[in-house]
């Protein structure tokens, strides 16, 4: 595993563990139109299980896709106790930011909302460990809208900025997206046509970016 593997594993080495012991694991992954694959007909959580299973052949593993189409960060909290908690996750994703930014909702907001939800997974998920579940909070693609794009690198930056807060893990998907385009990958190679949401290519990166976590 790189240095950067071995950091991110410190996020979610009691999930690895499981994995590798091929005890079962569940994973939610919870947030929006980006987590829910809207318009194709494999997303990141297709492409995800794949490799993690390549990579851990014991694994046990069941995800559940909470996405909700057009979502922000205010429905997730209404719909957090059903969406995720019941479900008794080992490891959640949460992705959110997007719709935040389009509805005008202040940083501040944003940011209040994604401690609360992070306070309540660690706390009423009652997976097994005193600790709580595993939570990674990733950002989403960049946009192909220059004005949008520049204003929603805030709200990756306060997931990011909770993550470290909170002591969980960030998976910068926006930079892996760019480290795309600065390879000579066209951004409109990734997104469907039109819309500011991953085609199957972009839900790729995704993936391989959550896998150095693992």
């Amino acid at each position: 595993m790189s240095e950067e593997g071995e950091e991110g594993s410190r996020f979610t080495k009691r999930t690895v563990s499981l994995l590798e012991a091929g005890v079962a694991v569940r994973i939610v992954a919870f947030g929006d139109s980006i987590t829910a694959g809207f318009a194709v007909r494999k997303g990141f959580d297709h492409f995800w299980m794949r490799l993690l299973r390549q990579r851990y052949p014991k694994a046990d593993v069941t995800l559940t896709n909470e996405g909700v189409c057009g979502d922000t960060s205010f429905d997730g909290l209404s719909r957090l106790d059903w969406s995720v908690i019941a479900h008794r996750p080992d490891l959640v994703t949460v992705n959110f930011g997007i719709n935040d930014m389009y509805m005008g909702f202040r940083l501040e907001e944003f940011k209040s909302n994604l401690i609360e939800i992070t306070e309540r997974v660690i706390e009423g998920s009652g997976c097994g460990s005193a600790s709580g579940p595993e939570i990674l909070l990733l950002s989403s693609e960049p946009l192909t809208t220059p004005r949008f794009d520049r204003i929603v690198l805030s709200y990756y930056q306060v997931l990011e900025d909770v993550a470290e807060e909170m002591g969980v893990g960030f998976v910068d998907v926006c930079g892996a997206w760019m480290r795309k385009v600065d390879d000579g990958v066209p951004l409109n190679s990734l997104i469907l046509p039109g819309l500011d949401h991953p085609n199957e290519a972009g839900y790729k990166i995704i993936a391989e970016e959550l896998m150095r976590f693992f």
